[in-house]
């Protein structure tokens, strides 16, 4: 069954990539409201991720225009770039301007937003499109923008029409005049630009009466240069036609390059249980797929072949690690919505909830591909919401919609769609890995119940056969996780058992994933003799009021504002720590003096110092992260590709150079 396109419950296009994370997120434009016929009225950017290439999470709109940037009326093709931290959004309001918004992580809120660039002579700008921008970051941290287009008859027409520029440090101003780019023959639109080794490929659509040796009509072609702006020769076609207009996205993501981009294969499917509910296959309705990018030894591109079945999975999922229900290889009826009632957790405007399964009725289904159930699953958990009189069950299959049965999990009414509660039914047959599981969604009802996420219980597999997100990190031994919660999810690996009066704990690991630098969580400490309980928003906590205040505490944490946003509103209990009295009465209450055991070395946070007692089961208060220039996360991995890089161990920063 095709896997391309890559997400179906929805109409997408325009797609533009990005790395954030160590995860693969897609920003494409919104189709389903374009209107019968011909014409385009695109409002909203939908969101979807992915980390092993195969299954992809449905974010939602998570832009949308006005709300988000009030000059515009349109959100056409979106431009993405990735720099200090910040996703920057680049929206084209039609053909006429070009808007700017950023936010603090791919799934929004966006602000900031503003009017970037207008149709401008002196600067460069008057083309007759202005639209289609890209945003693109280099490796010394310069930031460019990439935008234009017009029709075969245009002023300035094809050959001209295509424009880059640099961009301010803040990456919402442009330096003028902008840059005319060269040997773009019969381009059209949909500029783009990547960087492999040291050179730059600019990559264009071409428009549908070109007459020029060498230059097909409505494919992607590309030049190559050794500067982002000047000097770009044309090389050929990177990918075929697509019966329409196409948008190309490059990107490179694990050490393999892809290529993303929009056809029509969805709208063309006979089953309308396979398409988008409810929605017109009239129109400009297109689908994103992607497929592997290859390059020839010279470094010229090899025309990519647009296939049914996609690029190859990079890993399998854990399903003993809490699944998105919106998480989805290919699907058959649902459909995917902002959750009623949402605190804003996804789009984090406070006016859409995060993204659920719904429009569930009787043999509907979602796939997953690669499930690793390692030694065996024994448990399945789901949360759901049913309203008074709906009900049905759901049925976990292995191979097909009909394939062999594992586990049948019954869905009661919660009484309306804004209550969630979790539903369990035993699994049996789930080990090794499952190259497709199903849910399968039986009852009589219209509706049957609408999903929100789900974890498996049993024996996960070993790190060398199906490790979980890369990012993730599972609990050790000496953590202490209540049995009725996900220790895969909520992870308080290595929590420290003992401690001394007058030093600030912050443990290494949090909650759900590896702490990230922009995660915000409360703690509560619990004084066990007492009962009383203290609630820390910050990143480390003291274990009793005064901190002077020696005894046996019980420590819970709780996400505040984190990605995955499943792990939001989430708290468990860490473990119980013992605080004995300080050895050392004169030192300060808040800073261990520069001879105490407590204190780091030069290489860790210097704030906030780790706990670090003879019976610590800490061995350092924080693994470093590295960066590339760009300020993108790439993880605890010291790199291994040539290049200059970040290395960030608490409060202290330095450059590596990898030769």
């Amino acid at each position: 069954m095709a896997e391309n396109p890559i997400i179906s419950q929805k109409y997408t296009a325009d797609p533009n990539a990005i790395v954030w994370n160590d995860r693969l997120y897609v920003y494409c434009s919104y189709d389903n409201n374009n209107p019968a016929g011909s014409g385009y009225d695109i409002k909203a950017y939908t969101l979807i991720s992915t980390d092993d290439m195969a299954n992809w999470t449905d974010h939602g709109e998570v832009f949308r225009v006005p709300r988000d940037l009030s000059v515009n009326n349109q959100a056409y093709a979106p431009g993405a770039a990735v720099k200090n931290g910040k996703v920057y959004l680049y929206v084209p309001d039609g053909g006429s301007k070009i808007g700017a918004a950023y936010a603090d992580r791919p799934e929004g809120p966006f602000e900031g937003g503003k009017s970037l660039i207008t149709g401008n002579a002196g600067n460069n700008t008057n083309v007759p499109w202005l639209f289609d921008p890209m945003g693109f970051v280099d490796d010394d941290g310069q930031g460019y923008i990439y935008f234009g287009g017009g029709p075969s008859d245009g002023n300035p027409g094809p050959g001209q029409n295509l424009r880059g520029a640099k961009l301010n440090a803040d990456m919402m101003s442009v330096q003028y005049p902008a840059t005319t780019i060269s040997d773009t023959r019969c381009s059209f639109e949909a500029a783009y630009v990547h960087k492999r080794g040291s050179t730059y490929y600019f990559s264009y659509s071409t428009n549908f009466s070109c007459n020029t040796a060498g230059v097909s009509n409505g494919t992607i072609a590309y030049l190559t240069s050794d500067n982002p702006l000047t000097g770009f020769t044309y090389k050929g076609i990177m990918l075929g036609g697509t019966n329409g207009n196409n948008h190309a996205s490059p990107v490179e993501y694990k050490d393999k390059w892809y290529l993303f981009y929009h056809d029509r294969k969805l709208k063309s499917k006979t089953n309308a249980n396979e398409r988008p509910a409810g929605i017109t296959t009239d129109g400009e309705k297109r689908s994103v797929g992607v497929d592997l990018l290859e390059y020839e030894s010279n470094g010229n591109i090899k025309q990519v072949t647009m296939t049914n079945t996609g690029p190859a999975q990079i890993k399998n999922l854990n399903p003993f690690d809490t699944v998105r229900a919106v998480t989805i290889n290919t699907m058959f009826g649902i459909s995917t919505m902002a959750s009623p009632g949402g605190n804003g957790n996804e789009g984090g405007t406070g006016k859409e909830g995060k993204q659920i399964l719904s429009e569930i009725s009787n043999n509907d289904w979602i796939r997953i591909k690669g499930v690793d159930f390692g030694s065996g699953a024994t448990k399945f958990k789901v949360w759901a919401a049913a309203a008074s009189g709906s009900s049905g069950s759901i049925e976990l299959r292995k191979g097909s919609s009909t394939g062999d049965i594992i586990g049948t999990c019954n869905i009661a009414s919660t009484g309306n769609w804004t209550t969630w509660s979790m539903f369990e039914c035993d699994v049996a047959n789930a080990a090794g890995v499952v190259n497709y599981l199903y849910l399968v969604f039986k009852g009589s009802s219209s509706e049957l119940f609408r999903l929100d996420k789900y974890i498996f219980e049993g024996t996960a597999a070993s790190s060398s056969s199906a490790a979980p997100s890369s990012s993730s990190i599972a609990p050790s031994s000496s953590s202490t996780i209540p049995s009725s919660s996900s220790a895969a999810l909520l992870a308080c690996a290595n929590f420290p058992t003992t401690g001394t009066v007058g030093v600030e704990i912050t443990p290494p690991l949090t909650l759900c994933e590896e702490a990230q630098l922009w995660s915000s969580r409360t703690w509560q400490v619990k004084n066990v003799a007492t009962g009383e309980e203290t609630t820390f928003a910050s990143d480390g906590f003291w274990p009793a009021d005064g901190h002077n205040t020696p005894g046996e505490f019980e420590i819970s944490a709780t996400i505040t504002d984190y990605n995955p946003n499943a792990c939001i509103g989430q708290k468990i209990l860490c473990g119980t720590i013992t605080i004995s009295a300080a050895q050392n009465s004169s030192s300060s209450a808040e800073t261990p003096s520069s001879s105490s055991a407590e204190t780091p070395s030069s290489s860790s946070e210097e704030s906030t110092p780790i706990l670090s007692s003879p019976q610590s089961l800490v061995p350092s208060p924080n693994a470093p992260r590295y960066y590339n220039l760009k300020g993108e996360p790439l993880g605890t991995t010291k790199p291994s590709k040539p290049g200059v890089y970040i290395e960030k161990n608490g409060k202290n920063m330095k450059k590596v150079v990898i030769k």
